[in-house]
């Protein structure tokens, strides 16, 4: 299934759910007691892709007050989450270097990504940007990073969740009850088609994070230059 499809898939299903159900709320996003910690392998948007998506991050505030808008300082692109967020996690229990010397060789022969950002679609629990690879060397990373992980003996959690596949990035999530459901498939549908514009991606960082990426949390561990 191409990517576009993939996308149009994801949002058709969510739209039947939210019509049926309403949104999903998040929880623990407000929850200072929320210790959910990992590993995360990850892209960051740069200040004119920043610019372009608080475009948008503007609009829905205004019509979405309440809800969670992510900070510029937290946007970003998983790559892969190496370690999924959970309680109880400990960075200070893994021996990093052996996570540095197997994403290095996951990193041979990759180069510099070229992403495109075009439209905005729903899941249940948030609003993400559509993101289309121009090159082949995010799929191809991810998979030198299954086959890499998948030899050794870490601790990991690579596709436990689901097999990543995609190149979104999430902008809103949903914290409080939504009167007016119709005005968020209107911005969505205003935003179907939006080009946000595209970036080569010249660095790949590893971070400890927690599910929202905030930066009062994330720590950086490492940071991979492509050529």
């Amino acid at each position: 299934m191409g990517l576009n499809n993939h996308y149009g898939s994801l949002h058709e299903s969510a739209l039947s759910i939210i019509r049926k159900e309403g949104f999903s709320l998040d929880a623990e996003l407000n929850n200072p007691n929320d210790r959910r910690r990992g590993l995360t392998l990850l892209l960051r948007p740069n200040p004119e892709l920043v610019e372009a998506l608080n475009g948008f991050i503007s609009e829905g505030r205004a019509i979405l007050p309440g809800q969670y808008f992510y900070p510029p300082s937290d946007l970003h692109l998983t790559i892969m989450p190496i370690i999924s967020c959970y309680e109880g996690f400990s960075v200070e229990k893994l021996d990093l270097s052996v996570y540095d010397q197997l994403i290095k060789n996951s990193l041979k022969g990759i180069r510099r990504m070229e992403i495109e950002f075009e439209g905005v679609f729903a899941s249940p629990s948030c609003l993400m940007v559509k993101g289309f690879p121009l090159n082949e060397y995010l799929m191809n990373f991810r998979q030198n990073l299954r086959q890499s992980f998948a030899s050794s003996n870490v601790e990991q959690s690579l596709d436990k969740r689901y097999k990543l596949v995609a190149a979104h990035s999430t902008l809103v999530r949903f914290v409080k009850p939504i009167e007016d459901i119709e005005k968020v498939f209107s911005l969505i549908e205003a935003y179907k088609n939006f080009n946000f514009g595209t970036q080569y991606f010249d660095q790949v960082t590893l971070v400890y994070n927690d599910w929202y990426q905030r930066k009062s949390i994330v720590k950086t561990l490492n940071i991979y230059p492509l050529h």
